[in-house]
């Protein structure tokens, strides 16, 4: 019950970011949605209805490959959008301010894919195609494919509404990413470093003691030389990335250092620590 709430609340954000901002302004952000403006603005096709006929073939393929869990969440997910579309007024929450609109509509856009994304569900649309589609390319990856489906469509958007509005579209899919991916994935992003130094022992012992962060010791050999060399790991906070880079640099300028982001932390307590 929680997650059909979840798909509502995130559907519901989705409808009213394209029928308050980018139906009435023309910005085609790709998928299914921008897909039905462009059909919208040449014929009189309603977006709830434009969205539900787009998505009926795909539905029946997906029934055939994808786990039935997925498959009915994602049919409630695009159901629910498509009612949304079709019920909520359009309307421009600031109709004399072009920019505070594409904002708005951004952060409503982002929230509503993120809130989706978040425990692995779908509306339809172009992502259910990239699902499909990672079937017969399994080498290429459901964003890449996600991103050619999408970029064809605001590419079409060019020819109906112009460069001006296809240029503040890729504007909005930028914005649009980074709200959804801060909500799906967190917004605390971590840095994981991997320490190689023959000074490895004093350096995990001061952020041991001092900073109060876990190591985790790791035995490595040197590819070249056979010779077994002192590794650690060690996750910290953003904020505490310049002082981990400090302690490392003092006490051995020459290690060597591999610092990558670590999106999801996992483990009792340590989350709550990490911030």
């Amino acid at each position: 019950m929680k997650n059909y709430f979840k798909i509502i609340l995130g559907t519901f954000c989705m409808a009213a970011a394209t029928n308050t901002v980018f139906q009435p302004f023309g910005i085609v952000t790709g998928g299914f949605s921008g897909l039905g403006i462009i059909l919208w603005s040449i014929f009189p096709i309603p977006l709830w209805a434009a969205n539900t006929i787009l998505n009926v073939p795909f539905f029946i393929a997906a029934y055939r490959q994808k786990n039935r869990k997925f498959f009915w969440n994602t049919l409630f997910g695009a159901v629910m959008l498509s009612f949304f579309l079709g019920v909520l007024p359009k309307f421009s929450f600031f109709p004399r301010d072009f920019y505070v609109n594409l904002i708005l509509g951004s952060l409503l856009m982002g929230t509503g894919i993120g809130i989706i994304l978040r425990d692995g569900n779908s509306t339809g649309g172009t992502d259910l195609i990239a699902f499909l589609m990672k079937k017969r390319f399994p080498t290429v990856s459901i964003a890449v494919l996600l991103g050619i489906f999408d970029g064809g469509i605001v590419f079409l958007g060019t020819f109906v509404f112009g460069i001006e509005n296809a240029c503040y579209a890729l504007l909005c899919i930028y914005g649009i990413t980074k709200v959804a991916d801060t909500i799906a994935e967190g917004p605390g992003v971590s840095r994981l470093f991997l320490v190689i130094s023959s000074r490895g022992e004093e350096i995990a012992e001061m952020v041991l003691h001092d900073k109060k962060r876990g190591v985790t010791k790791i035995v490595a050999y040197g590819g070249y030389t056979g010779r077994q060399i002192p590794m650690f790991l060690c996750v910290v906070s953003k904020k505490e990335t310049p002082v981990m880079k400090e302690i490392v640099k003092e006490k051995d300028p020459h290690a060597f250092v591999v610092i990558t982001d670590a999106r999801e932390i996992l483990g009792e307590g340590f989350v709550k620590n990490i911030q």
